[in-house]
């Protein structure tokens, strides 16, 4: 499987107007699913990879967000694209579940 993973670091980017936080987001997922939903609708390049930030809300607190695939993919109105993106909803729900244990 072709994963995909790069980072950006906002919150070390904020040094630029004041202290660092603590601020990554993620651009995560498999090339091959991005690749059957970008055949059909090339517009679907802006959101797959998927994207995550993980942050430190308070000290010692993490919070993970994330847009629901369906909900950025849905707006297609493809089916093809849909159903992919219906599939990666439940997908990064189980990994992010998993990992937060």
């Amino acid at each position: 499987m072709l994963q995909s993973c790069s980072t950006a670091d906002h919150g070390g980017w904020l040094t630029f107007v004041g202290p660092r936080r603590n601020a990554v987001q993620y651009l995560i997922g498999n090339v091959l699913l991005a690749v059957q939903m970008t055949e059909h609708q090339l517009p679907a390049s802006l959101y797959v990879p998927l994207r995550v930030v993980l942050y430190e809300a308070a000290p010692g607190n993490a919070v993970l967000e994330y847009d629901k695939p369906s909900s950025l993919l849905g707006q297609f109105g493809d089916e093809v694209v849909t159903k992919v993106a219906r599939q990666l909803d439940e997908r990064l729900r189980a990994v992010l579940l998993e990992v937060s244990q």
